[in-house]
């Protein structure tokens, strides 16, 4: 924003402007986080909007390799190739 907000009603407007140029998913968001200022946020609250999660849908989507229980070795963690 460029302009230098001068009231309250201004900055409402202004808010609810940039507000409406993000994708709703983002929106809950700046809810989330403007309902916990004041300590009323819960995850029902604002969760409850998305849809509901479906498990199994990326069944088999992934393969966890056969050593991940494996130790890594120290040019892992030293940063060496």
């Amino acid at each position: 924003m460029s302009m230098i907000l001068q009231s309250g009603r201004y900055a409402n407007e202004s808010i609810i402007r940039e507000l409406e140029k993000i994708p709703e998913p983002m929106q809950l968001s700046v809810l989330a986080f403007i309902q916990s200022l004041d300590g009323s946020a819960t995850p029902d609250r604002y969760l409850s909007a998305s849809s509901p999660r479906i498990l199994g849908l990326n069944r088999g989507a992934m393969k966890m390799s056969d050593d991940f229980d494996e130790l890594l070795p120290d040019e892992f963690w030293l940063g060496e190739e």
